[in-house]
């Protein structure tokens, strides 16, 4: 003959069975021990804990229903009124004997917890870091969160689950590629600081404001020689010679290939080189001949005089005014 505990437990599991509550689930854990259930509780429509789905362990025992049952988080979400050691929900009813009622059932204990996720007590905060994120920056709240029910999805999907330090992390439960277990749709994402991004976007960008901008993320691998390795597998004066190469060819295209303007000084030796070739092809130097004699002059070429004339004018030229006019 069973014990009235056992008969009571029989008795909330047919009700269960009967008249199922929206996302709760609960069973005895076996066949043939009523006294260890398993049950499942889904995160409130239209909350942050929509979609969440949240395993929890109950014990119960002979004294039952004059004592409440031991319950447990198995999947143990970042929650203000959540023991994130132990995962035990902080509700009056079941850790105060003297405020528990025989009159609740179990179904009325799992719609508490249920409420409880969505609608925290800080006055009876049991995590406190998740109570001050809360206060101080609901936003962070709000992402953690949205981590845990991602997390659970995982997990209620076959993975198991492991937390450090209030943060969820993943590590895949041990199946074959042909396993048919089903998947969450929903992925985690890496977050990624805003001057990490602005940092990244920048370096890659395909234009800059002016010619000598710097590259963020180069400079960024310049002062990180493990970090080029590991990108680039260059050495690092290898690397900076390709950096440069590929700044210069961007400079050519985007802003066009400008030579530097000459000095003064660097105009002027062009212009006075330049006169100087003029000069050795169309003024050879004249080369000194002996004096003809009488003989030769009475009889020489009438064009004598006209060649010496133009070589003494061509030698009492004045450099600068050459420079000028040129």
């Amino acid at each position: 003959m069973h014990s009235r505990a056992h008969m009571l437990l029989e008795k909330e599991y047919i009700l269960l069975q009967r008249e199922p509550a929206w996302g709760i689930e609960a069973e005895p854990l076996s066949d043939g021990n009523l006294f260890e259930w398993v049950a499942t509780i889904q995160g409130l429509k239209d909350t942050l804990w929509e979609g969440g789905v949240f395993a929890i362990n109950l014990k119960f025992d002979e004294q039952f229903n004059s004592v409440p049952p031991a319950v447990h988080f198995h999947t143990i979400p970042f929650h203000p009124n959540i023991d994130m050691n132990t995962g035990r929900p902080c509700v009056d009813f079941l850790d105060d004997y003297d405020t528990w009622k025989e009159s609740y059932s179990l179904q009325s204990v799992l719609l508490a917890i249920q409420c409880l996720l969505s609608y925290p007590v800080l006055e009876a905060a049991v995590n406190p870091e998740a109570c001050g994120i809360l206060k101080e920056s609901p936003d962070l709240y709000r992402q953690m969160v949205l981590d845990c029910v991602t997390a659970s999805q995982r997990v209620h999907a076959g993975q198991s689950l492991q937390v450090d330090d209030a943060k969820v992390r993943f590590e895949e439960a041990g199946e074959d590629e042909t396993s048919d277990r089903p998947k969450s749709s929903q992925t985690s994402q890496a977050k990624v600081s805003f001057d990490d991004y602005l940092t990244t976007w920048s370096g890659i960008a395909t234009s800059k404001a002016e010619p000598n901008m710097k590259n963020p993320l180069l400079e960024a691998i310049k002062n990180d020689p493990k970090l080029q390795t590991a990108h680039f597998g260059l050495p690092l004066e290898e690397l900076q010679q390709h950096m440069k190469k590929q700044l210069q060819e961007h400079n050519s295209l985007m802003y066009g290939n400008f030579a530097a303007k000459p000095s003064k000084t660097d105009s002027q030796e062009k212009k006075l080189d330049h006169i100087n070739k003029m000069r050795k092809i169309y003024l050879p130097s004249r080369k000194i001949m002996p004096p003809p004699s009488t003989a030769q002059s009475d009889t020489g070429d009438p064009w004598d005089k006209d060649v010496d004339d133009l070589v003494e004018w061509t030698a009492n030229l004045d450099e600068e005014e050459l420079m000028e006019e040129y």
